[in-house]
């Protein structure tokens, strides 16, 4: 992980380095008159558009925006917002990047950044320490081994993403005990956590939860995370990691970083067997909110690892429609594009990916999310139809009285989009799907719009 270090030292470098030298390191740069071009790094470029100004020493993408606010992630136009994108790396580590190139030595730890360190290696390592015997104790335990091996889990999955079964030989881990233990791994690939899976089916925890809620007991928890009892505990005091707050990780970002770089997509699950298993179907840009709603901490991580593009693909039920729509709705606030994949009702990523990676077409899973992908706003559109289309079909005396209401609801969706081309699209498709002219869906978006701005003046 990046460390801080002071401004002076941060300006040094800036001004030792040139940025024709340091963008070369990653792509080739051709003089075009007194300007110098390149392909850029930061989207799928062809032609070079990546422009170069060594009077300057700045870079700027006209095609993409890459060096400009206009970019998603790559906001700033010296060598360390160059760095940082390309890298897709954090500030400290983009320093550490350019101090090596220029063979500049990197200034002393104080004292209490040293001991931050140390305590920080320190537990790391009792992590890994954790992890191996978690493992072990999994590969011993056939009830535990067997069980993730029917969910469709096999050796290599338990390896590569750390699965494992929980003992009581740790006190700073008693939430894993007798549970399947999942790794959980910060934005760097450092082990820092663990959580516990109750090792039973789904069906059978809520009979058993049903029971124990009737007599009055507290139910038991599907998943358990680490908390320490108080905080002023001397533990909470010594510990870098004294609790493991999931609202600021994501599970398997350390394995889907580059992937979401490159494809310039996020997939957004809620569970962490949803995120195994669309890996093992080729979906190495998933990750999961570990059965959190989507935070803004989540979303800086998914923006640093370069994606333009987020899929949030939530369980089928109403409780997922409803973590969907406000997903979409945190992924808009900072800057990004949200797109839904869709589920049918009880169904969830895991189910799905399973059915296709046991019919041999590990591949079919990829098709079905870019076949069923939408954008947020046809989504939303498409919820509109689906919630009021039964009042329609079956109330034929108020057919022009529930038409006109759902379409209220559509002329407020559509007069929100902003780019007069993707209006348009939505138009189309909204007075086919509705059965409505676009002449007077337009007008009345027009209308709309007209009022909307009346009334803010």
């Amino acid at each position: 992980m990046g460390r801080k270090y002071p401004d002076e030292f941060k300006q040094m470098l800036k001004d030792k380095a040139t940025i024709l030298d340091v963008v070369s390191q990653f792509v080739q740069i051709q003089q075009n008159g007194n300007a110098f071009v390149a392909i850029c790094p930061f989207h799928n470029d062809t032609d070079p558009s990546m422009q170069i100004r060594p009077d300057l020493n700045t870079f700027g993408c006209w095609a993409c925006g890459a060096g400009s606010k206009h970019h998603s992630s790559v906001q700033s136009c010296d060598v360390f917002g160059f760095l940082k994108g390309v890298l897709n790396c954090n500030l400290g580590e983009a320093i550490e990047w350019l101090a090596t190139f220029l063979h500049q030595p990197l200034p002393a730890l104080t004292p209490e950044d040293q001991k931050k360190a140390t305590l920080r290696q320190a537990w790391v390592d009792h992590c890994k320490q954790a992890a191996d015997r978690f493992t072990e104790s999994l590969m011993n335990h056939k009830v535990a081994y067997n069980y993730l091996y029917h969910r469709g889990l096999n050796l290599h999955d338990i390896l590569s993403w750390g699965l494992g079964f929980g003992d009581d030989k740790d006190t700073d881990f008693t939430n894993t005990r007798d549970r399947i233990v999942f790794s959980l791994h910060d934005y760097y690939g450092d082990l820092v956590s663990f959580t516990g899976r109750v090792l039973l089916p789904d069906e059978e925890l809520n009979r058993i939860n049903q029971e124990r809620k009737s007599r009055g007991e507290r139910e038991i928890p599907k998943y358990q995370d680490r908390f320490p009892i108080k905080k002023e505990d001397p533990y909470f005091q010594n510990h870098p990691y004294p609790e493991f707050d999931k609202r600021n990780h994501l599970y398997g970002i350390h394995l889907a970083k580059t992937y979401i770089k490159d494809w310039r997509t996020a997939i957004v699950v809620e569970g962490w067997t949803d995120a195994i298993m669309l890996h093992k179907c080729g979906a190495r840009h998933a990750v999961s909110t570990m059965g959190v709603a989507l935070t803004d901490a989540q979303m800086e991580l998914i923006k640093r690892s370069g994606a333009k593009y987020v899929i949030t693909m939530r369980d089928g039920d109403k409780a997922g429609l409803d973590a969907a729509e406000r997903d979409c709705k945190i992924i808009e606030q900072h800057g990004l594009i949200p797109m839904i994949v869709p589920l049918d009702n009880k169904l969830d990523p895991f189910d799905l990916c399973k059915a296709y990676l046991d019919g041999m077409d590990a591949e079919g899973m990829l098709k079905y999310i870019d076949r069923n992908k939408r954008t947020y706003k046809q989504w939303l559109i498409q919820k509109v139809f689906n919630e009021t289309q039964e009042g329609i079909m079956y109330h034929h005396s108020e057919i022009a009285y529930l038409q006109n209401m759902r379409m209220q609801k559509v002329i407020e969706i559509l007069s929100a989009v902003m780019v007069p081309v993707e209006q348009d699209t939505y138009l189309r498709q909204a007075s086919e799907l509705f059965n409505v002219s676009y002449e007077a869906l337009q007008a009345q978006v027009n209308h709309y719009a007209i009022q909307k701005k009346h009334l803010v003046s």
